[in-house]
């Protein structure tokens, strides 16, 4: 059995891949050049390399392996994407004539130009699962001016993932402080320290109709060290709809660093 991947970067790909093969599978990488994490060449079983928004080429890679199926995983900065700059012709039509430019836009656009040359995009949570939180509280203690920060701000969370502005809201003390926008969630939290001094609340959604194929939530340990630089207290995030790459290091660190993270 074979599968394809289309990485961006991050943890995600190379979980990815490790499950797969686990599981009996052969991978064929679609890496994109200087975004994609090199290390992970190895757990695939082929690999093609891709200069970054060259679609044409990419899609005539995937009909020469004749794959059945494909997951996309990891992050593109959607900037990169919109300024058209280094785009093949394929992709400059494509964004073109892209109605809905913001990510789920983008991605669903993509998928459907995969899926005409006759590769089904999946689902990619069976290789994923493992990396899923279910609810309750993963590290330390939730009070209730907490409690109160999260139920806000996660309400305020799931209204943006939902209109495709961002995924993550910081507040305090019922204020919201940074919506995040298309500079990303470690971004949004150094906005947000460098206004309150600290004491926040970072809070992460999926839409509320999220398919998991398209841009995921995912939370690492990287997202931990930026809340606790800019002396945040607490994570929440949505219960199996955000991705948790390293979940054993993350909760390690999580503690070590004496941030509280919940998943509701």
């Amino acid at each position: 059995m074979w599968v394809g991947l289309l990485a961006g970067s991050g943890k995600l790909p190379a979980e990815f891949l490790k499950s797969a093969r686990s599981k009996g599978y052969q991978t064929v990488l679609f890496a994109i050049q200087g975004i994609t994490d090199r290390d992970i060449y190895d757990l695939a079983d082929k690999v093609y390399e891709i200069k970054p928004f060259k679609l044409g080429k990419f899609l005539s890679l995937l009909k020469k392996e004749n794959l059945s199926k494909i997951a996309i995983l990891g992050k593109v900065e959607h900037k990169e994407a919109l300024s058209l700059k280094n785009l093949d012709f394929k992709a400059v039509t494509f964004m073109l004539k892209l109605k809905d430019k913001r990510a789920e836009g983008i991605i669903g656009g993509i998928i459907r130009e995969i899926e005409s040359v006759g590769v089904e995009v999946i689902n990619p949570e069976s290789f994923l699962y493992h990396l899923l939180p279910e609810k309750g509280v993963i590290c330390g203690k939730i009070n209730s001016e907490i409690e109160k920060d999260i139920i806000f701000g996660f309400r305020i969370a799931k209204e943006i993932a939902t209109l495709d502005v961002g995924q993550t809201v910081v507040v305090k003390n019922g204020i919201v402080i940074a919506v995040e926008g298309i500079e990303g969630t470690d971004k949004c939290i150094e906005r947000a320290g460098n206004l309150t001094g600290g004491g926040f609340v970072v809070c992460k959604a999926a839409r509320k109709n999220q398919d998991m194929r398209i841009d995921v939530p995912t939370v690492g340990i990287n997202t931990l060290e930026t809340i606790a630089k800019y002396k945040g207290k607490t994570l929440c995030i949505e219960a199996g709809k955000t991705y948790i790459p390293e979940m054993e290091k993350f909760k390690e660190v999580a503690c070590k660093k004496g941030l509280t993270v919940i998943a509701v």
